[in-house]
């Protein structure tokens, strides 16, 4: 049974890895005995499962077929490992965290250093990303993310509602003066966030009871909340963030709010797991933890 879990998962990281010679170096292997052991377990099985030359490095349809299954059977021994382990109440294993990059500058990724702190024998893996990361593609125990995902198979599970704000620092507002009106925003300079191609430089705003988008001019653009962030501060324009980036900035004065009165832009932060009818102990020490932390947390399928 060991011997079947070890091939399962050699198989798994040889083709996560794409290539005989980088899976012998994630595995600290060399690549002639990764390729026996492959053929070995090709040649137990009867079939070949992936098709490698000096230009071709793919996986056959046994392979594919074998790779799902490999990768739920490997999760249900490690949640196994997992919940007998827990008995000791000590957490271990490995628990790997997602989110995208803008969302961690203050909030979230204080949170997670906390809860490795209370397990120390439980690594905790923390993967940052300009785009949106996928819980299956990205091999994630839990995504945090601010809009419901759509996919039926996963539990959305609501941490706290914030809302975004408009900013900027006193200097800035001093040379350009305060916008008193949505569309005062098109003649300020304005500091915008990219999402992989797409420039998100249309912001909502409520004005009479009507909801509208506002299309701004980018002044500067960047993918980083923090060189976003660092630009407000500097006093180079007027930007976007999260409230709980600026709340302790705003209540010290070092940045103005702009146009509180019209901004209508809330949204809900969400840590995303997929649904298996079960949660590791893991799983659900960090969940409780961080309902503890947030207060807000309810599921939602």
């Amino acid at each position: 049974m060991a011997d079947s879990i070890s091939e399962l998962e050699l198989f798994i990281q040889i083709a996560a890895a794409g290539s005989i010679t980088m899976a012998a170096i994630k595995l600290d292997s060399s690549p002639p005995a990764v390729s026996r052991r492959l053929a070995a377990m090709e040649a137990r099985l009867g079939v070949r499962l992936i098709e490698r030359s000096a230009r071709r490095f793919e996986l056959t349809e046994a392979g594919h077929a074998l790779l799902e299954r490999a990768q739920r059977i490997v999760a249900e021994v490690e949640e196994a490992e997992a919940e007998v382990a827990s008995h000791a109440r000590k957490l271990v294993g490995r628990l790997s965290i997602g989110a995208m990059q803008r969302l961690i500058r203050t909030r979230l990724a204080p949170e997670v250093a906390r809860f490795a702190q209370l397990h120390p024998q439980l690594q905790v893996e923390f993967r940052l990303s300009e785009r949106p990361l996928d819980l299956e593609e990205d091999e994630l125990d839990i995504l945090f993310q601010i809009d419901v995902p759509s996919a039926a198979n996963v539990v959305a599970r609501k941490l706290t509602d914030s809302r975004f704000v408009l900013c900027a620092s006193p200097d800035y507002l001093k040379r350009r003066g305060q916008p008193a009106r949505p569309d005062d925003l098109l003649q300020h300079d304005c500091l915008c966030f990219v999402r992989g191609r797409h420039l998100m430089n249309s912001w909502t705003v409520s004005e009479d009871g009507v909801v509208r988008d506002i299309t701004v001019e980018a002044r500067l653009a960047s993918n980083s909340g923090d060189v976003l962030h660092q630009w407000i501060q500097g006093g180079f324009g007027i930007g976007m963030q999260f409230l709980w980036d600026v709340e302790e900035e705003l209540a010290a004065g070092r940045l103005v709010e702009c146009l509180a009165p019209y901004t209508s832009m809330s949204f809900s932060l969400y840590a995303v797991y997929a649904y298996k009818g079960y949660r590791s102990p893991k799983m659900e020490q960090f969940l409780k933890f961080l309902d503890d932390r947030f207060g807000d947390g309810a599921d939602a399928a």
